[in-house]
């Protein structure tokens, strides 16, 4: 049966793999090519505020397999898929077989979670990393054979992985001391993935301080990286639903109340009873929640997407929860869930304005309308690397954001502009005004899915 989960969860997240790369993807996969190793993995992170460890995979793994958008994106594939085993494998040694693959078969369908299982990012490392911790750190309890390897391996693939990842590891000390196990023995297996990460820390103080002035100096990032109690919200709502939503906002608010209070219902049969297997979701959900939420009233560091290392905790519960249903209503509740999360994967799959920034699609468009009159202008200091991804010439793209623009505007006649990240690099919009003052007007307006409009301005 778990066989039959796993090609399903593979499937799942191999449909659409070749959608266009969106910007933080192609930005990774842009320096991986044209930087060696060790820059790539010391020198990049730096200004992407990330732990090295999806680098370092990304790198190689390009390096063998090419970085077309189905090859740079398998990794987070295999990792997703893995993730749904070790969710399985977890269930079975908390609670029971029926749960575990309960657990699996929801955490196979789940939207958010195939979405990220289909991105070159960190955050299905991240949740496997996550997943894996747990399940050695209850093997670790019951002293099992090489738990303890198992779960050192575990929290240096955590440190490796993401930054927010990190805050599962005071929800374990908590778990320990709870269970009243800490000895200098499990201390220890907290402590040797810890040396290993002391390289790091000679980069880290001055990647935080990019990432600070960044913030600082682009005050509209806070709202893309992430806020406090509107994301806060989106997180069991983006649990539900994935990144699917709907236009009507009320109807999308009165669905998701309903479902909510589905949910709802089935997590309170979880927790009916609290034993040694509960306090471990528990801690694994509720700990890093509320600790990102207290850490972004200073550092916007919540959103829901980076929380996904908690949904293996979220599924096992509402498994435990189906699994302590009488009959009647066990197997009703488990096909709800699975209906919503496959009603919410048809839209994804199906409707383009739920997937990601279509790049290749404007980039295309653009190349097939160039001529040696025209130039394509972004709102930034630097070419986006969507576009030097896709674009086979790069000779009539300009950053706009430069002080030489004019010179390169006098023997054009036409200027495609993309607005992309304008409220974060050039709110006031004094591109536009530098374009209107040297001649050229406003006469097309072109939107692509996620990169934004695109504004034809004409020198007649």
């Amino acid at each position: 049966m778990i066989f039959l989960i796993l090609l399903s969860a593979l499937f799942l997240r191999i449909v659409n793999l070749n959608q266009s790369l969106w910007l933080d993807e192609a930005i990774n996969v842009i320096y991986a090519q044209s930087s060696d190793f060790w820059w790539f993995i010391t020198k990049y992170p730096i200004g992407d505020f990330h732990p090295p460890g999806w680098f370092a995979l990304l790198w190689v793994w390009e390096y063998v397999f090419g970085s077309s958008e189905i090859a740079v994106r398998l990794p987070s594939v295999f990792l997703g898929v893995a993730t749904v085993w070790i969710t399985y494998l977890l269930g079975k040694e908390l609670f029971n077989r029926k749960v575990g693959l309960f657990a699996a078969l929801l955490l196979a369908v789940a939207p958010l979670h195939v979405y990220y299982s289909q991105e070159a990012r960190m955050y299905a490392l991240a949740a496997f990393s996550v997943t894996l911790s747990f399940y050695f750190l209850n093997r670790l309890i019951f002293k099992k054979k090489w738990a303890g390897i198992g779960f050192m391996i575990s929290i240096g693939l955590i440190l490796y992985s993401d930054y927010l990842a990190y805050l599962v590891i005071p929800a374990q000390f908590v778990y320990l001391i709870l269970q009243k196990k800490i000895t200098r023995k499990t201390l220890s297996f907290f402590l040797v993935p810890f040396l290993t990460i002391l390289p790091w820390l000679f980069i880290f103080p001055t990647q935080l301080k990019t990432g600070v002035n960044t913030a600082f100096n682009l005050p509209g990032w806070s709202n893309v990286v992430g806020g406090t109690f509107n994301e806060l919200m989106l997180i069991p709502i983006k649990t539900f639903f994935g990144r699917v939503s709907l236009q009507d906002k009320n109807l999308y608010a009165i669905i998701s109340v309903l479902v909510a209070f589905i949910y709802a219902i089935i997590l309170i049969s979880g927790v009916r009873k609290v034993d040694q297997s509960t306090k471990l979701l528990i801690v694994w959900i509720g700990i890093p929640v509320i600790s990102a939420f207290l850490i972004s009233f200073f550092v916007p560091v919540l959103s829901y997407f980076r929380m996904i290392f908690i949904l293996p905790a979220v599924y096992l519960f509402l498994a435990k929860g189906i699994d302590n249903f009488p009959k009647k209503l066990a197997i009703p509740s488990f096909l709800i869930i699975c209906l919503i999360s496959i009603l919410s994967l048809e839209a994804y799959y199906l409707n383009p304005v739920f997937q990601r920034e279509d790049w290749r699609g404007a980039i295309n468009f653009i190349s097939k309308n160039l001529n040696k009159e025209s130039v394509v202008v972004f709102e930034n200091n630097e070419i986006p690397a969507p576009a030097r991804y896709y674009a086979s010439n790069l000779s009539n793209f300009k950053a706009g954001l430069l002080p030489d623009l004019e010179e390169t505007l006098i023997n054009k006649r036409r200027i495609f502009l993309f607005e992309y990240l304008v409220d974060v690099y050039d709110p006031e919009r004094k591109l536009e005004d530098r374009i209107k003052r040297v001649g050229f007007t406003e006469t097309k307006v072109y939107d692509f899915q996620g990169v934004g409009f695109v504004k034809l301005y004409t020198k007649f």
